[in-house]
């Protein structure tokens, strides 16, 4: 059963109350209690999250509803993730600790943030059976506007906006300071890439990296039943001793290595596969958070040495190290 933060979930408490519902009542009657969402460590099921948020939309008669969400939520809502991201150098690496450790926030969404041409591309990988109602595209869209302009200033403003839901009368381009794409196969936020490199006021590498090692703590608690998710704890683990092999990993999940290959088959991946984005997850959130030399980040990914490190690198992003974290510094 996939759960989430029950903090990530007081924006949502906020947004109900705003729009003139009982929120408290609305939380016991879908079966979450909330005296949970003050509590760091409590985490809701997320398909009773999920059925509130069908009821609200049920209920509230306004069809911009999840526009106003952005002003409800904090980044401090998302425990350490919050604290690491708003210490963040720039919004790149902003984005890639969210990407790196948002499963930690909500199991089963995942953040990608992709790079083409001069822009930096953050999209939210969401399931088929979440909510897909207009407004609950416009929540997670007002919500990473809100993150950005939190650690960036009110004048920022995204590139483009896209949005996976036909258009309504409710003023996008005005709301996002930008051009809106509707009908898009998925909803994402473009920033150019040189706000995205732009060093912040607020960072503090000593703050973002205390913050990433309480996330990794808070990674290897977290019970993922999921192969996957099982398989990035045991690669993570290990790589400070070498690059671990699927036959090392097999042991520590107690299985047998043709085994872990099946079951990763069957989920559409491969063992290489995981082990090749562990890694760039791992490498690219070092580099653009300029918390550790380079022999460190070889160490903490793996390799054998650093020559080994900046190939793989150049091979994943198109970009050597000393590239990416320059673009890092004032």
């Amino acid at each position: 059963m996939s759960t989430m933060l029950t903090t990530a979930v007081r924006g949502f408490h906020r947004l109900l109350n705003h729009h003139g519902l009982a929120a408290d009542a609305m939380f016991i009657d879908a079966g979450l209690d909330p005296q949970k969402l003050n509590d760091a460590q409590a985490r809701y099921p997320l398909d009773r999250v999920r059925a509130l948020w069908r009821q609200a939309n049920e209920q509230i008669k306004d069809p911009c509803w999840g526009l106003v969400a952005g002003e409800m939520w904090r980044p401090t809502d998302y425990h350490a993730l919050g604290y690491a991201y708003l210490a963040s150098s720039t919004l790149e690496s902003a984005f890639r600790r969210i990407e790196r450790y948002f499963s930690i926030v909500i199991q089963d969404i995942s953040v990608h943030s992709d790079i083409t041409a001069e822009t930096l591309r953050v999209i939210q990988n969401v399931p088929a059976y979440a909510p897909s109602f207009p407004a609950a595209h416009d929540i997670r869209l007002s919500t990473a506007l809100r993150l950005c302009r939190d650690v960036y200033g009110n004048h920022f403003r995204p590139q483009e906006v896209q949005l996976a839901h036909p258009w309504q009368p409710c003023g996008y381009e005005d709301f996002f300071g930008c051009p809106v794409r509707f009908d898009a196969e998925q909803s994402a936020l473009s920033i150019p890439l040189d706000v995205a490199r732009q060093a912040l006021p607020a960072k503090n590498r000593d703050l973002a990296r205390s913050n990433d090692q309480i996330l990794q703590d808070l990674e290897r608690r977290l019970i993922d039943n999921t192969i996957v998710g099982r398989v990035h704890t045991a690669i993570i683990d290990n790589l400070p001793e070498g690059t671990p092999s699927a036959q090392q990993v097999a042991r520590q999940l107690a299985v047998s290595a043709r085994t872990l290959q099946r079951k990763l088959q069957e989920e559409g991946t491969s063992f290489q596969a995981e082990l090749d984005r562990v890694r760039r997850q791992l490498a690219e959130q070092y580099i653009q958070s300029d918390a550790y030399d380079l022999q460190t980040i070889t160490y903490l990914t793996g390799f054998a040495n650093p020559p080994a490190f900046s190939r793989a690198y150049k091979k994943w992003t198109g970009r050597s190290p000393s590239e990416d974290r320059a673009a890092t510094r004032p």
